[in-house]
């Protein structure tokens, strides 16, 4: 047994050694990090499922999508290639990027009447502390 207690630590420093595969580094490098607050006076209409959406150029699809339903406010976040909607389309998540945030009442990321909203923004992918308001809520 002793033998085993002073082999041990040898095998986590070889097993930590190892690369990692690309995609890690793909993905760390592409993360976007940051803060989702909410403005106080639209605090109280706004409760349901927390989204944080990412689209590429014009598109209305989504590429990513992170959902919350426990949160509280300032959110810390990231978003990166792993949470892309369908894998062939992972190495969009580059250069320019939309980013919002939504509160959705139905649980659904689909715009609707009183989802409380981030305005858009544009990023770049690997972005660090961006800053997101949920400051209108959808008419």
């Amino acid at each position: 047994m002793k033998k085993l207690l002073v082999f041990l630590p040898f095998v986590f420093a070889f097993i930590s050694c190892q690369e990692l595969p690309p995609e890690a580094y793909f993905i760390d490098k592409y993360k976007i990090t940051g803060t989702i607050n909410i403005d106080p006076k639209i605090k109280n209409k706004c409760s349901g499922t927390l989204f944080i959406i990412v689209r590429k150029g014009a598109s209305i699809q989504p590429l990513a999508v992170k959902k919350k339903t426990k949160y509280d406010f300032p959110l810390k976040f990231s978003i990166s290639p792993a949470d892309v909607l369908m894998p062939q389309r992972a190495n969009e998540f580059v250069d320019e990027l939309i980013l919002m945030a939504r509160i959705s009442k139905s649980g659904s990321p689909m715009p609707q009447k009183g989802d409380c909203e981030s305005p858009v923004i544009t990023v770049n992918a690997g972005d660090r502390n961006i800053k997101l308001l949920i400051n209108r809520v959808k008419e």
